[in-house]
C-alpha cells in the first residue's frame, strides 16, 4: 500500500514568535511538497529523487511513533517544484504531508489536531520553521486568528490568483527565530502589524504591512529593499532571501522580478490545504 498526500507552501509576510509556536499572514501556494509513502524493512528518506538526509521528515517519523507506538518502517518520497530554505515553507509542508501520509498508511485515527502537531513539533525541534504547519492547513492567503499562536485562521480575498517570485539566497532560519535580539525585534514590529491587518483585510495592506515589516524588523537585506524601492507591491518572504508579489498577470510579474533576480518562479495561490491525494 502507498499513500500518496499534498501540501501548499507557505510565504510569509509577517510574524509573531511565542514560546509554542508563531502566528502572522501569508500567502499558500500550490505545489509546496508531494509525499508517498509505503512500509519497507528499514527507513529511507527522498527528495526530488535523491536520497537526503531530511532532519525534520526524520523528527516528524520519530514522533508518530512515539505518539502512537507504531513502530513500522518506511520509505518517504518527497518531492517539490520549489527551491528549499528559500522562507517558502517548505520543510513544514513535508512535515505536515508526511504526518497525514503516516496517519492513513498505519490506520492510527489521530485527529486532525493531533497530525498537525506532530509535524509543528517536528519543525520547532529541528529549528527550520515555527507556525508553517499551521497556515498550511488552509488555502489562499490568510491571517492567523486569536489566541495566538493561532490554530485557525481569516481568509484575505482576492482575484489576482497567482505570486512572482525571485529568488537569491537561502537564509538560516534556526539562527533568527533562536536569537533574543531577533525575537525583540521581530515581536515589537509583527505585533503593530497583526493589530493593523485585523483592521483593514484587504491583499493592500497585507502588502503593505508585509513591506514594513521587513523594513522595520531588520530582516530586509540589501538586495532585498533594492528590489522593493523599485517595485511597490514587492515584499520579502520570510525567512528566505525571497521577494514575492501577488500578479494577476504573473508573466508580467515574473518578468518584472526578472531585472533584480537571475532565477524567478511563477505560483498559484493554493485552492486547498494540505490533504491525502
Amino acid at each position: 500500500m502507498r499513500v500518496s498526500t499534498q501540501s501548499p507552501g507557505h510565504i510569509t509576510g509577517f510574524f509573531v514568535i511565542y514560546p509554542n509556536g508563531s502566528t502572522g499572514a501569508g500567502i499558500n501556494i500550490e505545489g509546496g511538497m508531494r509525499t508517498s509513502i509505503a512500509a519497507a524493512r528499514k527507513d529511507s528518506f527522498m527528495m526530488n529523487g535523491k536520497k537526503r538526509k531530511l532532519i525534520v521528515s526524520e523528527k516528524t517519523v520519530d514522533l508518530f511513533r512515539r505518539k502512537t507506538g507504531k513502530k513500522g518502517k518506511v520509505a518517504v518520497k518527497h518531492s517539490t517544484k520549489f527551491p528549499i530554505g528559500y522562507g517558502l515553507g517548505i520543510s513544514g509542508a513535508g512535515a505536515l504531508s508526511l504526518s497525514i501520509a503516516l496517519n492513513k498508511l498505519f490506520g492510527t485515527g489521530l485527529a486532525k489536531n493531533e497530525m498537525l502537531e506532530i509535524a509543528k513539533r517536528a519543525e520547532i525541534e529541528c529549528g527550520t520553521g515555527l507556525g508553517d504547519v499551521v497556515a498550511e492547513q488552509f488555502a489562499g492567503i490568510i491571517v492567523g486568528k486569536k489566541p495566538y499562536p493561532s490554530k485557525s485562521a481569516h481568509r484575505i480575498n482576492t482575484r489576482e490568483k497567482y505570486v512572482a517570485l525571485g529568488f537569491f539566497r537561502p537564509m538560516a532560519t534556526r539562527k533568527i527565530i533562536r536569537s533574543a535580539a531577533w525575537k525583540r525585534k521581530i515581536n515589537r514590529t509583527g505585533m503593530e502589524c497583526m493589530r493593523a491587518i485585523l483592521n483593514g483585510m484587504t491583499v493592500n495592506n497585507f502588502m503593505r504591512l508585509s513591506r514594513r515589516f521587513t523594513v522595520e524588523s531588520g530582516l530586509g537585506t540589501r538586495q532585498i529593499l533594492m528590489v522593493m524601492g523599485k517595485e511597490q507591491r514587492a515584499s520579502m518572504s520570510m525567512l528566505g532571501e525571497t521577494v514575492f508579489m501577488p500578479a494577476a498577470s504573473p508573466k508580467k510579474a515574473r518578468k518584472e522580478l526578472g531585472k533584480y533576480c537571475k532565477r524567478t518562479m511563477i505560483a498559484r495561490i493554493a485552492r486547498k490545504g494540505a490533504c491525502l491525494l
